[in-house]
Parts: structure tokens; C-alpha cells; sequence
């Protein structure tokens, strides 16, 4: 189903993609535009299908012998730049289509685009104007202010209660990137550090939730009770010190991790709370 809606945006909902365009040439919203890239969104998606067998087993060479799709090659570059060997090519899969859709639209046109995907967001401004960009995290919000020096063109949040798995106990992991593909990766990856042993953190294997998982094998966290304020701050550094592994090697534009009503940023004016 593909809908404009009321404020002139259009939301695409095909199977796991529920996204949203926000369009504008100039200084007026082409919900137009809007339409015509999400053909291309479910064309790619139909594409990827055929290769989940081979994303699963993380078969990298017989994917890249079958003339992978657009979509596909942005997955698994983000998630080999990520580092983390853990991760399948389904870790990047939101942010590489909303990197695809903000693609379409500049190609098309469009000289302000917005894409959020299920919180995955891709965006771009050709004029220069700044982009502010507001995430729900427990009571308060965090609002960043993205503008063309930082280089900044995906926003990804992983984290409990999100639409993937995770092995961390986050209640949110934000990772900012020069695309979103590969600030999806490395969303998931900082999720997955910002992690700590306790009897209090309820996990069990992927599969015992999804048969179709892409991680069998791997605990993944269902719920965290009463963990004590040091583990809250222990795993907050687990995922601190990941976060800035990845800022030192320019993988990653910053990050932002929090855990019950604990934050830390990388660097620590990245975001603001209100």
C-alpha cells in the first residue's frame, strides 16, 4: 500500500518496510515525487527477496555472483565497514533502503529529502539548510541539528523494543553515519555492546522467537528488570568504548546510547535533550 498522506507525505507499507517521504523542491512539499520513488522501493524490495537465502548464511561470494541489487550492495558494504563479524546483511536492511529512497528522490529532483523507515532515517538538504531531527528516548527527546558541513545523512536507533533483535540491554543506541545504511550496522553493533551480565536480564536464543532468524544460535535480550545503577554505567562504558572505537575510525559521525535513564554521547555535543 502506498498513501499520501494528510501533511503531504508518503508513506509506503510493503511487508517490513513502513516508510515514510518527505519530499520538497524548494520550499514546496511533491508528494509526486513521493510516489514515483516508491516504485522503485518496492521493486527493490521484490529484488532482495530472492537473495535471503544466501543473506542468512552470510554468503558473501555466492551473493556477489548473482549481480546482487542496489539495495543488497549497500547492506553488506555497511556491514563489513561496521567490523562486527556477527552481524548478517539484514542488520543494515533499513537504513540501505532508506539510503536507496533518498537516492531516487535527489535523482528525481528533490532538493530536501526525509526518509524515515521504522525509525531509520535517511536525509538530505542540497540547499544547506540545517535539519533538525527529534528521537523519543524514555520521558525526554533528543534533537539534532544536522547540517552539510557535518556530513551527516543517516540516523539509526537499535535498541530494546525496536523491530530487531538485540543482544544488549540499550534502551536505545542512536549511531549518525554518512548514510544510513551504515549507521543501521553500526546501531546494531553498539546495541549489542552496550551489554552486561546480571540475573535480572531475561534472553534466550533468536530462533525460540523467530524460526526465520538471520542470527540462530545468538542470545538476544528480552527484557531488563532491576540491574543496579553500576550495571547500568558498566554497560553504558562497554558501549561507550565501541562507540568511539568507531568515531576514531570515521566509520561513524557519533553516537548516542542509553540505558534505563543514563546517557552519553560521542562526542558529547552531538545532541541535545529536552
Amino acid at each position: 500500500m502506498v498513501e499520501i498522506l494528510e501533511n503531504e507525505k508518503v508513506f509506503i507499507d510493503n511487508g517490513p518496510i513502513q516508510m515514510v517521504l518527505d519530499i520538497s523542491i524548494g520550499d514546496k512539499k511533491t508528494p509526486e515525487l513521493g510516489l514515483q520513488v516508491s516504485k522503485y522501493v518496492i521493486y527493490e524490495f521484490n529484488r532482495l527477496a530472492e537473495y535471503i537465502p544466501y543473506i542468512k548464511n552470510n554468503s558473501f561470494v555466492k551473493i556477489k555472483e548473482n549481480r546482487p541489487s542496489a539495495v543488497l550492495k549497500k547492506m553488506i558494504n555497511a556491514v563489513e565497514r561496521s567490523g562486527d563479524k556477527s552481524l548478517t546483511p539484514l542488520a543494515a536492511v533499513a537504513g540501505s533502503f532508506s539510503d536507496f529512497a533518498l537516492e531516487k528522490a535527489l535523482e528525481l529532483g528533490a532538493t530536501r529529502v526525509i526518509v524515515n523507515n521504522g525509525g531509520d532515517i535517511a536525509l538530505k538538504d542540497i540547499t544547506g539548510h540545517p535539519l533538525n531531527v527529534g528521537i523519543p528516548l524514555n520521558d525526554t527527546e533528543l534533537v539534532l541539528n544536522i547540517t552539510s558541513e557535518s556530513n551527516i545523512k543517516g540516523i539509526c536507533t537499535s535498541g530494546l523494543g525496536g523491530r530487531s533483535f538485540t543482544k544488549g540491554i540499550a534502551t536505545a543506541a542512536v549511531s549518525l553515519g554518512e548514510n544510513a545504511a551504515i549507521a543501521d550496522a553500526c546501531a546494531s553493533c553498539l546495541g549489542n555492546a552496550t551489554n552486561v551480565d546480571n540475573e535480572n536480564i531475561v534472553r534466550c536464543y533468536a530462533e525460540e522467537i523467530d524460526s526465520e532468524t538471520d542470527i540462530p544460535g545468538h542470545l538476544v535480550t528480552l527484557k531488563v528488570g532491576d540491574i543496579g545503577e553500576k550495571n547500568v554505567y558498566k554497560a553504558l562504558l562497554n558501549g561507550l568504548e565501541k562507540a568511539e572505537e568507531l568515531y576514531n575510525k570515521n566509520i561513524i559521525k557519533g553516537a548516542v546510547l542509553c540505558v534505563k535513564d543514563k546517557i552519553v554521547m560521542v562526542p558529547d555535543n552531538i545532541a541535545v535533550l529536552k
